[in-house]
């Protein structure tokens, strides 16, 4: 009676080598700055991988074991912070992975947990570290518009320096907006990244039952983004005085813009099927519309197009 049963024994080892790779990836990523961002989108998957084979519980149980020991390395700051997101990440893929919850399920679950912690460790670290605050727009924002004023001072005089000094406070006005859409889709993009990852990880392992998005031609968003836009030019132009309502306008249309140009990509790589003549062009346009505004509209317009007519989805994506 007082023996460990085979399953309970093979859970342990897992657990222990789940475990102490993920700590190495951890290590890893601390250390080799050049390719940090890779290497910590991979902390999630030993934890994903035991969650998905042996449950969730056995999931936090290495979750926490990571952080103790990451604790040692980096402290408990840097510990909790890489755990938070990271781990609860790869907890929550495990879950998903283990109960056949579809992909896009599982990646929007993930990408709130990410949000979640990302607030969470923002909040914590303004009110008990007394650090300046990020995530909202905060004292550090403000330094560094201050440093950027102080450094055009430096290189113009004159009308220069005044139009420099206003294309800053212009600037830095649209990145305080823009903070809570770049959390979203911070969020989103660690849960995309890890599962795409994890999908090719997972395969080398014989491991291809797990749920995966279909292929970038096959993604089709919900129309009701294109009345939520509407929705959002209509309260900017009634609703002007509010500021949390230009807040929630301005972040949403940005949301909304970036669903259509993710739906025009989409469509830009379906292209080809019914003209291989683009397939060669399709990066080429996709890197232009993130740098160049005209291309953007372009791809964002086609998107639009897209998701009211379905023209793909009728066509049997063919």
């Amino acid at each position: 009676m007082n023996e460990i049963r085979r399953g309970e024994t093979n859970s342990v080892v897992l657990a222990r080598m789940c475990t102490a790779l993920a700590v190495v990836l951890s290590v890893a990523g601390f250390y080799l700055p050049l390719v940090s961002s890779i290497i910590f989108l991979l902390i999630p998957l030993p934890i994903a991988y035991l969650g998905m084979k042996e449950g969730a519980s056995w999931a936090v149980i290495v979750l926490f074991g990571v952080m103790v020991l990451d604790s040692l390395f980096f402290g408990i700051i840097s510990a909790a912070f890489l755990c938070a997101i990271f781990g609860m990440l790869g907890v929550v893929m495990g879950i998903c992975y283990r109960n056949r919850v579809s992909a896009q399920v599982t990646l929007i679950v993930g990408a709130v947990v990410v949000l979640a912690a990302l607030v969470g460790e923002a909040l914590a670290a303004f009110y008990v570290l007394n650090m300046p605050q990020v995530l909202f727009g905060g004292e550090m924002i403000d330094r560094m518009e201050s440093q950027m004023l102080a450094q055009m001072g430096s290189m113009y005089t004159g009308e220069l320096l005044v139009q420099a000094e206003a294309n800053v406070h212009a600037m830095m006005d649209v990145i305080r907006k823009s903070i809570p859409f770049a959390a979203v889709a911070a969020a989103l993009f660690y849960s995309w990244a890890s599962m795409t990852l994890g999908k090719k990880v997972f395969r080398r392992l014989g491991i291809t039952d797990i749920p995966v998005l279909p292929p970038l031609e096959r993604w089709e968003f919900p129309r009701l983004f294109v009345g939520l836009y509407i929705l959002v030019v209509l309260s900017s132009y009634f609703i002007k005085d509010n500021e949390m309502v230009s807040l929630l306008s301005y972040n949403g249309g940005l949301i909304c813009t970036f669903v259509f140009w993710l739906q025009g990509l989409a469509v830009l790589w379906w292209f080809p099927r019914k003209y291989p003549v683009m397939k060669p062009f399709r990066w080429v346009v996709a890197v232009l519309s993130a740098f160049v505004g005209y291309v953007q509209l372009f791809v964002v317009l086609m998107g639009m197009a897209d998701l009211l007519l379905r023209y793909r989805k009728k066509r049997n994506y063919e």
